[in-house]
């Protein structure tokens, strides 16, 4: 007889070199999962606080089609008072995707703002980062040809934009999220290369993230290099 609810806490911690280390910046914090299998339903909390940084996010979804769907998604960060925030609503019977983000450049405080809605193209599947965890943890998503694939929303900006480059308007996309996986290490852990450049001004295509995942086909170790030298660690484990 199977437990329909499951639920977990992890503690995660992230270390975040800013300018070649002139800034660093360290996070503690965990994460709350409850998985009920039996309803098919899923409510997972991020949080972390550290010196001039703190941050949340807070997901919740179902299992359909074969595979965990996102339904809502809250997050925000906080960096030396530059706040980010993300709000994301998935409408599955209309095929919608409210997605509504503010968030100010590191350096010159510029706001950059989106409010839009994106429609979701039939015969497709979208994800979160909580929801592709999940969907890889449990061997829904199965990478093709050593690649896993999915699509995600997201702010749409030009390739080469700068930490501080703003546009009068923005508009909400799906984007392709791809990961190259590596070969299974011998201590039963795997790992792949994400390109998190669509994301993120401070990512490039030619410095992926790198992901372990551990035996349990979670997440326990990304690093990230970004631009200016600056670099992220976050470490995740089981309290």
């Amino acid at each position: 007889m199977s437990i329909a609810l499951m639920g977990r806490r992890r503690f995660l911690t992230l270390p975040v070199g800013v300018l070649y280390d002139m800034l660093t910046f360290h996070i503690e914090g965990t994460i709350d999962e409850s998985v009920d299998r039996g309803a098919g339903r899923y409510h997972v909390v991020i949080a972390g606080d550290g010196a001039l940084i703190s941050n949340r996010l807070e997901g919740s979804g179902r299992f359909g089609q074969g595979r965990w769907m996102p339904l809502n998604s809250r997050s925000w960060l906080k960096v030396r008072g530059r706040l980010s925030n993300t709000e994301v609503d998935y409408d599955y019977e209309h095929r919608a995707i409210a997605y509504r983000a503010r968030g100010e450049t590191f350096f010159l405080r510029r706001i950059r703002k989106v409010d839009d809605v994106v429609t979701i193209p039939a015969g497709t599947h979208v994800d979160d980062v909580v929801s592709a965890t999940l969907n890889y943890a449990d061997g829904l998503w199965l990478p093709q040809g050593g690649v896993l694939r999915t699509l995600v929303v997201r702010r749409r900006h030009s390739a080469n934009e700068g930490p501080d480059d703003v546009a009068s308007t923005y508009r909400a996309e799906l984007t392709p999220l791809e990961a190259k996986v590596d070969t299974e290490h011998q201590d039963g852990k795997s790992s792949a290369l994400f390109d998190l450049s669509p994301f993120s001004s401070w990512m490039r295509p030619s410095r992926p993230a790198r992901i372990v995942f551990g035996t349990n086909r979670r997440p326990e170790l990304i690093t990230s290099p970004m631009i200016l030298g600056s670099s992220v660690t976050i470490r995740l484990g089981v309290v």
